[in-house]
C-alpha cells in the first residue's frame, strides 16, 4: 500500500479480513466443469493462502462466466488480504463484471477499488466504487457486503477533499454499522471529515439542518473544532454536549480525540515557561508569538478554565540560552514553549535528555536530522516546506501528474520548491518544467518560455514558409504538464495568474501555498487570481474565533504577523495536548494553523484547509466539484 493511500485512517483495511470472510462466502459456485478444483469453502480468508488463490485463479481459465468470473473474484479476495495487489488487479481486470450479479459487483467494486486506492489510483477507484450499477442497486445488496464497499468510498471522498460526499457516505453507513468497532470507526470518520471544516461553517450547519442527528454531529464536530478552549473547558462542553443528546451515537461510541480529553486534564503543566525573542532582530515576530499565546491564555481564563502560571522569558537579551533555559526550569516550569531562534533550537537538540517537556517554535534543521531528536522536544512551526507537500499530496490525489513549477529565487521560495519536488517525485509524478523568476522578472516572457510559446510560434513560421495557401494557426502552449504549482506572493501571483489565459493555458489548474492571498479582501486586484487553489490557515476563515477576535481588537496585526499570533495561539493549545499525539499519531489537534499532527521525529507537521479565489475572495473548499480537476486527457491516470 503506497504512503498517500496510507496517511488516511481507512476503516475498510481494519475490517478487511472479516468482512471479505463474510463477502466470499456469498460467491462461492460450484463447478461445472470436470477437473475444476475450486475450494470448498474459499471464502474462509484465515486458511487461505497465495498458493491456493492461484491454483483458483488458474482453474477459472477452464470454467464459462459467469462461473469463471465468480472464481477470479474470490481468489482477488484472497489475494488482497494478502497484500498481492499485483496480483489482485491482474485477476479483477480480467472479469467481465456484466457477468456478477449485483452483490458480486459490490464485492468486485470493494476489492478492485481497494486495490488501486492502495496503488495510488484515486480516480479510477473512485469511479468504480461510484458506478451507476451501484447507485441503483443498493437496496438489493446485503449490509455485510455493502458496509466495507461505503466505508472504501467515504474514505476516498475524503482522501480528495470531497468533505460533504463523505459526510453523505457517512450517514448511509450509520444504519449498517452494527459491531462495536464498525460504529466506532464510522464515528471517528465522521469526526475526521467535520473537523476540517471551518467553525463559521460547522455553527451555519449546526443552525440550518433539519436532521438533528447531524445537528448534534456538527454541535460536537464544533467543540472539537473550537481553537480558543482549553481542555477543561472542552470537557464541560462535552459534558453538556452529552445531556443534551444522550442517545447520540457519539455518546456510546465517541471519537478517538475525545475519549482523551479526561486523560489530558489530569496531566497538565500548572507552571508553564514561554522563552522567546522580545528584543533583537526577532524581537518583533516574538512578541507576535507571545501576544497570540496570552490571548489564547486570557480566552481560557475568561471562559472559567483552569489555567497554568505563565513566566515569559526573553531570548533576545546577550544572557547565554542554556542559562535563560536553566532558570525557567529552577524557577519550576513543568512546560516549556520556545525558543524561535533556529540555532538555540539545534541547541536543544544537542541536548542528550531535557529536563522538561519542551515545544519549539520553530525547526532546526533538515528533515533527515533525525539522529539527535529526544524525546521531551517537539519542534512546531510555519513551515513553507509543510504546506509544498500539502499541494503536492492534493494534486497528485486528483489526477495529475505532469508539474510545472515557477518559484522565486528568495530563500522560502527556494525551501518550498525543494519540498514539493521531493515529495512528488516520491508519490510518482514528474516535474516537467521548473523555473525560478526575480520581483522584477519580464513575467510574459517568463510564462510564454515556460510554455514553449516561441517553440510552436516557430512552427508556424516553417509552415507558412512552405505553404502558399493562407493558413489559419493558432500557437499552442506545450501538452505535457496539466497542473502549475506558484510559489508567489499576491504581487507576483497577479501578474502570473493572467498571464496563462494569453498564452493558451487558462484551463491548466493553479495550486499554490497561503503566501498567494494577502489576508485581507481586495477583490477588484484578487480578480487576477480567479481559480487559484491554495492551502489556506483556518485563521483566514475562523472570524468568530474569540481569540481571533481579542487578537484582532488589541492588535491589529498586519497579514504577515497574523501567522505568528496564530501560531502562538496554536502554541497554547497544543502543548497540553503533546502526550495525546504521542500516544496516538493518527489524531490531530485543530488549530488557527491548521490541522496539527506529531510525527515519529518529533516534528508537528500542519495540514492546512483548502480555499480558492472566487470573485477576487478566498472561500474554503468542501466538495470536489470546486476542489477537483476536470476529467479530460489532461489528468493522467496511471
Amino acid at each position: 500500500m503506497s504512503a498517500l493511500y496510507r496517511r488516511i485512517p481507512l476503516i475498510f483495511n481494519g475490517l478487511a479480513a472479516a468482512t471479505l470472510t463474510l463477502a466470499l462466502a456469498g460467491c462461492q459456485t460450484p463447478s461445472s466443469q470436470p477437473g475444476a478444483q475450486i475450494p470448498a469453502d474459499p471464502g474462509n480468508v484465515a486458511s487461505a493462502d497465495r498458493q491456493s488463490a492461484i491454483r483458483l485463479l488458474n482453474d477459472a481459465r477452464q470454467l464459462p462466466s459467469p462461473e469463471k468470473d465468480r472464481a477470479q473474484l474470490q481468489a482477488a479476495a484472497i489475494l488482497y488480504t494478502l497484500g498481492d495487489n499485483a496480483t489482485v488487479r491482474q485477476a479483477a481486470s480480467s472479469i467481465d463484471a456484466e457477468q456478477l450479479t449485483d452483490t458480486e459487483y459490490a464485492k468486485y467494486a470493494q476489492v478492485y477499488g481497494s486495490a488501486l486506492a492502495a496503488d495510488d489510483e484515486f480516480f479510477t477507484a473512485l469511479d468504480l466504487v461510484s458506478a451507476p450499477r451501484l447507485e441503483q442497486s443498493w437496496f438489493q445488496i446485503p449490509a455485510d457486503t455493502a458496509l466495507p464497499l461505503r466505508n472504501l468510498r467515504a474514505d476516498l471522498w475524503s482522501l480528495m477533499g470531497d468533505i460533504d460526499s463523505g459526510i453523505a457516505e457517512r450517514q448511509r453507513i450509520a444504519p449498517l454499522a452494527r459491531e462495536a468497532e464498525a460504529i466506532a470507526a464510522n464515528n471517528d470518520g465522521f469526526w475526521q471529515l467535520l473537523t476540517q471544516l471551518p467553525s463559521k461553517e460547522l455553527r451555519l450547519r449546526a443552525e440550518e439542518s433539519l436532521d438533528s442527528k447531524m445537528r448534534a454531529w456538527y454541535e460536537l464536530a464544533l467543540l472539537g473544532r473550537d481553537t480558543q478552549a482549553d481542555i477543561s473547558t472542552q470537557l464541560s462542553a462535552l459534558s453538556r454536549w452529552r445531556q443534551q443528546w444522550p442517545s447520540h451515537t457519539a455518546v456510546s461510541h465517541p471519537p478517538q480525540a475525545l475519549q482523551l480529553l479526561e486523560q489530558l486534564a489530569s496531566q497538565r503543566a500548572q507552571n508553564v515557561a514561554l522563552l522567546l525573542p522580545l528584543s533583537g532582530p526577532l524581537g518583533s515576530a516574538g512578541r507576535a508569538i507571545r501576544d497570540g499565546f496570552m490571548a489564547a491564555y486570557y480566552s481560557a481564563l475568561d471562559a472559567g478554565a483552569p489555567t497554568p502560571q505563565v513566566q515569559v522569558y526573553d531570548t533576545g537579551r546577550d544572557q547565554p540560552f542554556e542559562e535563560i533555559y536553566q532558570a525557567a526550569v529552577n524557577n519550576g516550569a513543568q512546560a516549556i514553549v520556545g525558543p524561535l531562534d533556529k540555532s538555540k533550537v539545534a541547541n536543544l537538540l544537542a541536548t542528550e535528555m531535557l529536563p522538561v517537556p519542551t515545544l519549539a517554535l520553530n525547526y532546526a534543521g533538515d528533515k533527515g536530522d533525525q539522529g539527535r531528536l529526544t524525546p521531551d522536544l517537539v519542534q512546531f512551526g510555519l513551515a513553507i516546506e509543510d504546506e509544498a507537500r500539502q499541494v503536492a499530496q492534493q494534486a497528485y490525489r486528483q489526477g495529475h501528474r505532469q508539474a510545472m513549477i515557477l518559484a522565486p529565487e528568495s530563500s522560502w521560495g527556494q525551501r518550498g520548491l525543494e519540498a514539493f519536488t521531493e515529495e512528488w517525485n516520491q508519490l510518482g509524478g514528474s516535474v516537467t518544467e521548473s523555473r525560478n523568476y526575480r520581483d522584477n522578472s519580464n513575467f510574459s516572457q517568463l510564462i510564454s518560455d515556460a510554455l514553449l510559446i516561441s517553440e510552436s510560434k516557430n512552427r508556424e513560421r516553417e509552415l507558412r514558409s512552405k505553404l502558399a495557401s493562407p493558413l489559419k494557426f493558432t500557437p499552442r502552449r506545450r501538452g505535457d504538464v496539466d497542473m502549475l504549482f506558484v510559489l508567489a506572493q499576491p504581487q507576483q501571483a497577479r501578474q502570473i495568474k493572467p498571464m496563462l489565459s494569453f498564452f493558451y493555458a487558462g484551463e491548466l489548474p493553479v495550486f499554490s501555498t497561503s503566501q498567494v492571498f494577502a489576508g485581507t479582501i481586495n477583490r477588484q486586484r484578487d480578480r487576477d487570481i480567479n481559480g487559484v487553489r491554495f492551502t489556506a490557515l483556518p485563521w483566514l476563515f475562523e472570524d468568530d474565533n474569540q481569540t481571533k477576535q481579542n487578537i484582532v481588537k488589541q492588535a491589529a496585526p498586519a497579514p504577515a504577523f497574523a501567522r505568528l499570533y496564530a501560531l502562538g495561539a496554536d502554541a497554547f493549545r497544543l502543548y497540553p495536548r503533546l502526550p495525546m499525539l504521542r500516544q496516538f499519531p493518527e489524531q490531530q489537534v485543530y488549530g488557527l494553523t491548521g490541522a496539527l499532527s506529531l510525527t515519529a521525529d518529533g516534528r508537528i507537521v500542519r495540514e492546512q484547509i483548502w480555499a480558492k479565489i472566487d470573485k477576487g475572495a478566498p472561500v474554503p473548499i468542501t466538495t470536489s466539484e470546486s476542489g477537483t480537476v476536470p476529467n479530460d486527457s489532461s489528468a493522467h491516470i496511471d
